[in-house]
């Protein structure tokens, strides 16, 4: 593996780390990697735009439902478990506590699916942010809006992805979808080859049967020319006969019936 190659980022979202921005920055954020947006996310931020009781949410949120058709931000439902993200028995949860347990399933879930990539988790929201770093997964970190904003503009990647990419290189994660790195991989990556199937006969048999299907196939044709030509000559000989009969049977008395079986003694 290439120790200088970086892994592809892979952003993914939360309800705030979406609502508190606007189309210019969403636009922004796909310089520095695929963008991608749990179902539950999705579902709420629609659910949010038909929600007057709170227009400091509605307006955005109808606005990136304007924004998604042409953004290329892909929907996921990836959804994984983690010791750590397991609630008491009977504990009770709010909404927003559901959702944010949905939110860091997913990015569980995806960690797990590309395993190759650096998943970058987008949130304001701190106890989640808190819970990303404590998950303790190479290829799984979070930042802020205003992280991934400054990110996009100059390109200088914050503290807790420059870690997270180092982590991504010490455990040996290839890029791309090369499979192991040098050091896990097999001594050898090359499939084994098939045996080649055994022949029954050799270039001599080959070129009997090559020859026998042209016999054949040269047969078939001087045949069909054969039939054409009597079919040719049958409509000729009724056309002329219709047409200048007593030339006809002169002819054929002259010329045809003589060669005829039975007339040859004659």
């Amino acid at each position: 593996m290439n120790q200088t190659a970086l892994p592809e980022i892979i952003l993914l979202f939360d309800v705030n780390g979406i609502l508190d921005k606007t189309t210019r920055e969403w636009s922004e954020y796909s310089r520095v990697g695929n963008c991608y947006l749990p179902q539950v996310v999705y579902d709420e931020i629609r659910f949010l735009c038909d929600r007057a009781s709170e227009p400091e949410l509605e307006r955005p949120a109808r606005e990136f439902m304007r924004f998604h058709p042409e953004s290329n931000w892909q929907l996921t439902d990836a959804r994984a478990t983690h010791p750590s993200l397991t609630d008491a028995p009977g504990q009770a949860q709010s909404k927003k506590a559901r959702l944010n347990l949905a939110v860091a399933e997913s990015a569980c879930g995806l960690a797990q699916e590309m395993t190759d990539k650096l998943i970058v988790l987008v949130s304001n929201t701190q106890p989640l942010l808190q819970q990303m770093q404590a998950l303790a997964v190479n290829n799984l970190c979070g930042i802020t809006t205003t992280a991934l904003l400054q990110w996009s503009r100059t390109s200088a990647r914050p503290p807790a992805v420059t870690q997270q990419l180092q982590a991504v290189r010490r455990s040996g994660f290839s890029t791309g979808s090369a499979g192991p790195s040098a050091a896990t991989a097999p001594k050898s990556t090359q499939p084994a080859r098939k045996p080649a199937l055994r022949q029954t006969g050799g270039p001599a048999s080959v070129r009997k049967i090559s020859k026998s299907k042209k016999s054949s196939s040269l047969l078939v044709q001087i045949i069909s020319s054969s039939i054409g030509l009597v079919v040719l000559l049958s409509a000729s000989f009724m056309l002329w006969r219709l047409v200048q009969p007593q030339s006809f049977d002169r002819f054929w008395q002259q010329q045809v019936i003589p060669i005829l079986p039975g007339n040859q003694n004659e």
